[in-house]
């Protein structure tokens, strides 16, 4: 008689591990200031104001962490970027484990010594249902359909 192989356990088991385990995971709160991309890419810190023209000229903008590190906020609007450009900020999300990405849930802003949350996905998110499920409606608001 054929012992029992359990050689499909040994297989299976790192695989489902593998797929189990989120691509964004471990939430972290990081400080920092909003900055435009090749400004941080060069290492400089530019606009030098929050009027300046150059800020016009930023594809996109960045959270300086550190020293020449930053990280790019892909699911931020650049709108809200630049409304918060050269404010220190907070970022509460998912790091992305292999690029210098995190996925925002959260923004605050540095306004009187204390964060101010100005944004978060949740809101974003309903807002975005919101002007689909109602048409152009304040969120919320209901609007009588065509007839």
């Amino acid at each position: 008689m054929k012992p029992l192989s359990f050689r499909w356990i040994k297989l299976t088991l790192p695989l489902t591990a593998l797929l189990a385990y989120p691509m964004w995971a471990n939430a972290e709160t990081i400080t920092g200031t909003i900055n435009g991309h090749e400004c941080a890419h060069h290492g400089v810190s530019c606009p030098a104001e929050r009027l300046d023209p150059h800020i016009a000229l930023e594809s996109d903008f960045v959270l300086m962490v550190g020293e020449g590190d930053y990280l790019f906020m892909p699911n931020l609007s650049r709108d809200i970027k630049v409304r918060y450009v050269l404010d220190t900020v907070q970022i509460e999300g998912k790091k992305h484990p292999r690029f210098n990405a995190i996925n925002v849930d959260a923004l605050r802003v540095k306004k009187g010594g204390k964060y101010v949350t100005v944004w978060t996905q949740k809101q974003a998110d309903f807002e975005y249902q919101s002007l689909y499920r109602d048409g152009l409606a304040w969120p919320g608001q209901q609007v009588e359909p065509m007839k």
